[in-house]
């Protein structure tokens, strides 16, 4: 495949039409984010320093946030798995109780042609 058939496959109509939007949010996004950590210059050079004390803090907060989340994570997999087992044993007596239904339909149409038959 080659370098062209590659770039002719890609949506470029869209993105030039959505570039604009994805820079605005990403604006929005990094202003955000600078008003909770500090603000940064557009060159990139801080405008106050950050001591060692509150960059751990932050460090702290965020393996916190993490082990927070996987906990939650980890709980979200064992209901999916409880509702996969739960949806099994509907599904099984659901099987089960249509398969006594249609062989009891079964033996009553074979009861009522025995009946008529005599």
């Amino acid at each position: 495949m080659g370098v062209f058939t590659v770039l002719s496959m890609i949506p470029w109509d869209k993105i030039f039409k959505y570039s604009p939007i994805i820079v605005e949010a990403g604006e929005k996004i990094f202003n955000s984010v600078n008003k909770y950590f500090g603000s940064y210059s557009k060159e990139g050079k801080k405008s106050h320093k950050v001591s060692m004390e509150q960059l751990n803090k932050r460090i702290t907060l965020l393996e916190q946030n993490e082990l927070e989340q996987a906990d939650l994570i980890e709980k979200i997999a064992v209901q999916i798995n409880e509702l996969s087992i739960a949806a099994k044993i509907i599904s099984n007596r659901t099987l089960l109780a249509l398969s006594i239904s249609s062989l009891s339909l079964v033996i009553s149409l074979v009861l009522l042609v025995i009946r008529f038959v005599r």
